[in-house]
Parts: C-alpha cells; sequence; structure tokens
C-alpha cells in the first residue's frame, strides 16, 4: 500500500490516541520508523517490482475503495 508520509503520520498519530500506543503519539518516533523502513525495507521493492512480485496499491480513500484496489490487483494474478 502506497500512501505520503504525512498521511502515514497523522493516520498512526490519531490510532496513537485510540490505542494508547506511546509509539504511535510520538511523531519524531513515528517518522524514525519511516526512515528505517526507507534505509531497510523499501530497497527490496526493487528486487521484487524486477520478478514480477512487488504490485503497489494506492492507500489512500475509505477502506471499500482501498479493498477493492487490492481485490483488482490479487485477481490479477
Amino acid at each position: 500500500l502506497e500512501a505520503d508520509d504525512d498521511v502515514l503520520v497523522e493516520r498512526l498519530l490519531e490510532r496513537g490516541k485510540e490505542s494508547g500506543r506511546t509509539d504511535d503519539q510520538d511523531e519524531n518516533k513515528i517518522r524514525n520508523r519511516f526512515e528505517e523502513y526507507n534505509q531497510k525495507t523499501a530497497p527490496l521493492r526493487a528486487f521484487y517490482a524486477t520478478q514480477g512480485k512487488f504490485h503497489s496499491v494506492n492507500g489512500i480513500g475509505d477502506i471499500d475503495e482501498i479493498t477493492k484496489r487490492m481485490s483488482k490487483v490479487i485477481d490479477s494474478l
């Protein structure tokens, strides 16, 4: 699922309010997690894309919209 970092920060901060998870209540901690992801995990995207095993899905919108996008990708496999 693809989404802009600022959108993800907003979502996680809201989740932190509801869940009580302290790591989701601190924007600096959230952004550090993104940095860690971008350094260590995101590079795998290119590896799998070259094999046709990576499929990006827009993660912005309501749950039904995102689910439809995901289903479309899954159905095409």
